[in-house]
């Protein structure tokens, strides 16, 4: 069990502990509040809240999912829409009226990559900053109206630079949004929201069918073809998107030490601060946004794994998924209209699994069997394609083939597993905003670039390529890589039950055990 999911029962013994035993006061907040004091204020709230069989504890958890879920699960679906709008318009006449080949289109998608990787760990330093007050609005109002512009395109050069540009906005909100909520829940409850948050780019994918078969509808309106109503109509639902963050997006729950929240009560604020502060214990990571952390993040392997994780077992079949799909679907004997309308089951298959993994993993704390048994799916999945393409007379199994791959890919990438296996394992803030910022660095542009790039026009319905890369990124650079993380972390975790923890306690000082995070021998890894 990881160290950071601290019971009732290990509060008292903790607290026991710190009554015998003389430890020196960390000063936090200009030498007002020493950590001591933070940390009996935090033991006398937990014990307020989890009275009643904890009536007050689920009141208030409640109050933080209708606040940030359904904010951010939003702000996501719409970064969905923006990104991956391009394969609905492709079915419009995309490509003919601006003049590009079916090549100069994935080039195209491949680039937004490159600005969208590249600014991702740049934007949640800016967020660790800055605040998610400020940050927030500014990208999705930019993104908005990039998307906007993208109904003006009339050659292949201005949709590149728009692609670029789209990239470079849209990068923070996603790994921006798992830090948001990796600093109010605590790890025994991250994957399930943040699987309810992924939700939404699996619900995109819904979504965007649904509106892109309404849209189509308004082909020849005001002389515009379909697609241009496309960008514009999503483009400006995220610009008023953008300005209502302003309203309902709240700051940092550290932030609101000298401010006022009109959503929570005092003490609710009070301890939804302290009890991510002080998840692990009495001995909490620095506040203070730190170079070091960062650098430490580089350093640490846990963000390698993570990163090829991410890269090959989600971004990559995630990502050609999304932008192949209706072409997909109309390969199978459906009209461009229909086509768009039947991507929109699949994607509600896939969140409902999305939901019910994070859930699961929550609920056992077992995050490599949950992240397995999604590859697995996903993989299952893609090899029934694989196999039925080549036969029209089942276009009803490779139907069903794209719900289990769909669903499979869906429940491991990015948010439900691989954010709360990186979050559960690494406590210190800044280290965190930055680990979750470069795994997707290598995550977005390798597997946007590649994703976009495998499954081509010329190859269809068949796509050995697409298939085939997608079979062997999920064995060789996501299940395989996965196995080797979990070993070494329950290696790691194996070294530190065998030190004697008094006499390490004995030998160091507080701020010696906050200094060294996930690396103490009293932290025990999240499997």
């Amino acid at each position: 069990m990881s160290s950071s999911s601290t019971t009732s029962r290990d509060l008292e013994k903790l607290s026991m502990e710190k009554a015998t035993k003389s430890t020196d006061a960390v000063s936090v907040t200009a030498g007002e509040i020493t950590v001591e004091a933070e940390y009996e204020r935090y033991l006398a709230l937990h014990a307020e809240f989890q009275a009643e069989n904890g009536r007050s504890h689920k009141k208030f958890i409640r109050k933080l999912d209708w606040r940030l879920l359904p904010t951010l699960s939003f702000l996501y679906l719409m970064c969905s829409l923006d990104k991956a709008n391009a394969g609905n318009a492709k079915l419009f006449g995309f490509l003919e009226d601006v003049g590009m080949t079916p090549k100069q289109f994935n080039l195209a998608l491949m680039y937004l990559f490159f600005t969208y990787g590249l600014c991702e760990p740049l934007s949640n330093i800016a967020l660790r900053r800055l605040g998610p007050r400020i940050w927030f609005p500014f990208i999705v109002c930019a993104w908005g109206l990039v998307s906007t512009l993208t109904s003006q395109v009339t050659s292949y050069g201005g949709f590149v630079a728009i692609r670029l540009a789209l990239g470079m906005t849209e990068a923070g909100l996603y790994p921006g949004s798992l830090f948001i909520l990796s600093m109010w829940y605590t790890p025994r409850e991250l994957a399930t929201r943040m699987a309810i948050f992924y939700g939404a780019n699996t619900a995109a994918g819904a979504f965007g069918g649904v509106v892109a078969y309404g849209v189509g509808n308004l082909h020849g309106a005001n002389g515009w073809p379909a697609w241009k109503w496309l960008f514009l109509i999503e483009g400006l639902i995220t610009i008023a998107a953008g300005i209502a963050c302003l309203f309902f997006l709240p700051h940092f729950p550290h932030q609101y030490t000298n401010k006022r929240s009109k959503w929570l009560s005092s003490d609710e604020m009070d301890y939804a601060r302290l009890r991510i502060k002080y998840v692990d214990g009495p001995n909490p990571p620095t506040y203070v946004f730190r170079w070091q952390d960062v650098r430490a993040a580089l350093k640490d392997r846990k963000t390698y794994f993570l990163m090829t994780m991410f890269w090959f077992g989600g971004s990559v079949p995630t990502y050609s998924l999304s932008y192949t799909l209706p072409t997909m679907v109309k390969s199978l004997g459906y009209s461009a209209v229909r086509a768009q309308a039947l991507t929109t089951p699949p994607y509600i298959f896939a969140t409902i699994i999305c939901v019910l993994v994070g859930w699961l993993s929550d609920r056992f704390q077992a995050r490599y069997l949950a992240i397995m048994g999604s590859y697995t799916l996903g993989l299952i999945g893609i090899i029934i394609l694989w196999v039925t393409v080549h036969y029209k007379h089942l276009a009803g199994v490779s139907y069903f083939a794209i719900f289990l791959a769909a669903a499979g890919y869906a429940a491991q990438v990015k948010a439900p597993i691989i954010g709360a296996w990186t979050s559960a394992n690494v406590p210190n803030p800044s280290k965190r905003a930055a680990a979750i910022g470069f795994l997707m660095l290598v995550g977005s542009v390798g597997g946007g670039s590649i994703g976009s790039n495998i499954y081509l026009a010329s190859e269809a319905p068949v796509y050995p390529l697409g298939f085939g890369f997608s079979v062997g990124a999920t064995v060789l650079g996501a299940m395989i890589p996965a196995t080797i993380h979990w070993f070494l972390l329950r290696r790691d975790n194996a070294k530190k039950a065998a030190v004697d923890v008094a006499n390490f306690k004995a030998t160091h000082t507080s701020e010696e055990l906050s200094e060294m995070g996930e690396l103490s021998p009293l932290f025990r890894y999240t499997l």
